[in-house]
């Protein structure tokens, strides 16, 4: 009898150990991110009525995929992670779970997922998925070690979910309209991951990544760039209402919420500090989902 107890808590130990290292090598909170810019791209395509079953399918398709894309990001970077502080107690530079198990996680999990949104909702979803999942650890993650123009792609990766939520549901052609979304996501991650990038130099320093901030003491350059993606943001809530994507108060409080970050970033331009550059990036985190929720409240029905 005590041996039987002692076998389940012990089964009980290893399954709970992998599930912890797959949480973490999915990156769950990044993946949840990913999930809900995908499902909100599915609704936003939607007619009057959403499809709840097909956007369930749509976002645990989403989740698999970037679970992988995540993973292998872990399995190729695992040297570099090893010398970073915030990255080297993941599972895979702790040696909590080995490279070769990481990478069968990776593959599994991948494959399920897209053919998950190949069976459940169509084939131009699911080559949207793989394809995001090859450009993100296949040629985001080498980049990231050869040049900082590795921010661009990668920001490239993360507005394509929006746009796999929208083919999931819509099945043709790309209209202006569904590429909102996408667009503010594009220039949203290259002001947030920038930001990090700079509160981080020393850790991405350590860690060999060649990032913008790298050359950038100062913070000057990345300060201006920053801007300049802020400024990019301000017309997109104004196109959704005249594309017919939203009502018109969309566009009022998404110029109120672009206004509200160019501010914090106006603040990083005239003083580059690590204090200035954790307000502005601690905005960018209630920015998006400020903006996805009015994005959705006030959507018109896709006709």
């Amino acid at each position: 009898m005590w041996r039987g107890h002692t076998s389940a808590a012990s089964a009980s130990n290893v399954l709970r150990h992998y599930w912890l290292c797959y949480w973490e090598l999915s990156k769950a909170r990044l993946s949840a991110l990913v999930v809900a810019t995908s499902g909100a791209g599915y609704v936003l395509g939607s007619g009057s009525i959403v499809d709840i079953a097909g956007l369930c399918y749509t976002c645990t398709g989403t989740m698999m995929v970037a679970a992988s894309a995540n993973t292998l990001n872990q399995v190729f970077d695992v040297k570099n992670d090893a010398k970073m502080k915030r990255t080297m107690r993941r599972p895979l530079p702790s040696g909590r779970i080995s490279p070769v198990h990481a990478a069968m996680w990776a593959t599994s999990v991948g494959a399920a997922g897209t053919t998950l949104l190949a069976c459940k909702a169509n084939y131009l979803a699911a080559g949207l998925a793989a394809s995001n999942l090859i450009l993100y650890a296949f040629v985001y993650t080498p980049l990231k070690q050869i040049h900082h123009v590795n921010t661009w792609v990668g920001a490239v990766v993360g507005a394509i979910p929006p746009l796999l939520g929208n083919w999931a549901v819509a099945a043709s052609e790309v209209s202006l309209n569904s590429m909102i979304l996408p667009t503010a996501l594009y220039f949203w991650q290259l002001s947030h991951f920038m930001a990090l990038a700079y509160l981080c130099r020393d850790d991405y320093v350590a860690g060999g990544y060649r990032m913008l901030s790298f050359a950038d003491p100062s913070g000057k350059i990345t300060a201006w760039v920053l801007l300049r993606n802020c400024l990019y943001m301000l017309p997109l809530g104004l196109l959704a209402y005249k594309w017919g994507l939203t009502s018109g108060w969309f566009s009022f409080e998404a110029s109120l919420l672009t206004t509200g970050l160019t501010i914090g970033v106006l603040s990083f331009v005239l003083d580059p500090t690590h204090k200035s550059a954790r307000r502005m990036f601690h905005g960018s985190l209630l920015y998006l989902p400020a903006l996805m929720a009015g994005l959705i409240l006030h959507r018109l029905p896709n006709q």
